[in-house]
């Protein structure tokens, strides 16, 4: 379907509602979004793919991709499924990964941002029977929240995403320089402890095999600690969200890209820890550690092992994502908003965003 917007610049917009439609504006897409800066990790073609494949099965959901063009160039891609009410009306979900990363949309970087808003909300307005938009984990400062803040629709702040720039420091010693006294003795403290305790250097699992295994086990640590502490985290505990996992980290093409790092001893398992990268960012994702290794503080050692690793290889920054925590405390020197947005759209609604 696709609809012409008035006025006169040539704007148009059409809604991708199956799969043979993402196919046929796959190359255009992928172009785009090599275009974008690290959040383009969560507008990849393969992401919105996975995304879909956990709504798919819902009942009342459809795909509702909606794809604005300038002058016939791709210019934004909103990824959004389409949920029918009994009373006859609609509202729009994101297209997320049913757990909380971040929620974005494919947005030309050269575009300005205001003309993007202007567009959304022309689309959303187009229906009558338009109820209502929803939007999980907006992160402060993205393409997403910049468009929505111009849109004027509502953001609720909802938690924190702490992150640490490390462009500034040359190497690790520079950066160990940097911290405390107290917190630098406290890090080299705990090295020697764990290793003199039989830790072997960390290691990148690199064989596909070792680490969808490795990963199956992560996973399978996390629900139990889900499960003993009674925690609110159940999106974790389903088969599918590992599933979005294991597909994700096959999807190396150099940019995008997803590492697992473990700590051992000779005897056993102490600590694992998955992250992405893309571009010049580090993205921290999931970590599990053997309890029996707890007083060696495993979870933070690892996490100064990603820090180690992005300044050695010249990133820019690592991102803890959404939560806080104590290891993130320690660590971070920044933290951004984490919004959600819950917009009401019916006709006595709309005039509130304009």
């Amino acid at each position: 379907m696709e609809a012409r917007l008035q006025g006169k610049s040539d704007y148009a917009w059409e809604i991708i509602d199956d799969e043979a439609g993402l196919d046929r504006i796959a190359p255009e897409w992928s172009a785009l979004n090599a275009k974008c800066g690290p959040e383009g990790f969560f507008t990849r073609l393969e992401v919105i793919r996975a995304n879909w494949a956990r709504h798919r099965g819902d009942p009342g959901k459809s795909l509702h991709i909606a794809v604005f063009r300038q002058a016939g160039d791709l210019m934004l891609c909103a990824p959004m499924v389409k949920v029918r009410e009994p009373v006859g009306t609609h509202k729009f979900l994101w297209l997320d990964s049913k757990t909380p990363l971040y929620d974005d949309v494919l947005l030309d970087p050269d575009v300005e941002v205001e003309t993007a808003a202007r567009q959304f909300m022309r689309f959303l307005s187009s229906s009558l029977l338009t109820r209502l938009l929803k939007i999980g984990f907006v992160r402060e400062g993205s393409a997403l929240f910049k468009m929505l803040q111009a849109a004027g629709l509502p953001l609720h702040f909802r938690t924190g995403a702490p992150s640490v720039r490390i462009s500034q420091y040359r190497d690790w010693e520079y950066y160990l320089s940097s911290i405390s006294a107290n917190r630098r003795q406290q890090y080299r403290n705990f090295c020697r402890r764990i290793e003199k305790a039989g830790a072997l250097p960390v290691r990148f699992v690199t064989d596909p095999s070792e680490r969808r295994s490795q990963m199956a086990a992560l996973f399978a640590e996390k629900r139990l600690w889900v499960e003993a502490r009674d925690d609110l985290l159940d999106w974790i505990v389903p088969a599918e969200t590992e599933a979005w996992f294991q597909y994700l980290s096959d999807q190396d093409d150099g940019t995008n890209r997803c590492h697992l790092i473990q700590m051992n001893s000779e005897t056993e398992w102490i600590s694992s820890m998955l992250f992405f990268e893309r571009g010049d960012r580090l993205f921290l994702s999931k970590f599990v550690h053997n309890k029996s290794w707890d007083r060696f503080s495993p979870g933070w050692l690892i996490v100064n092992e990603v820090v180690k690793y992005g300044i050695e290889r010249g990133f820019d920054e690592v991102d803890f994502m959404i939560g806080r925590g104590v290891w993130k405390d320690r660590i971070a020197d920044k933290t951004s908003g984490i919004y959600s947005c819950r917009a009401g759209l019916l006709p006595w609604q709309r005039g509130r965003y304009s």
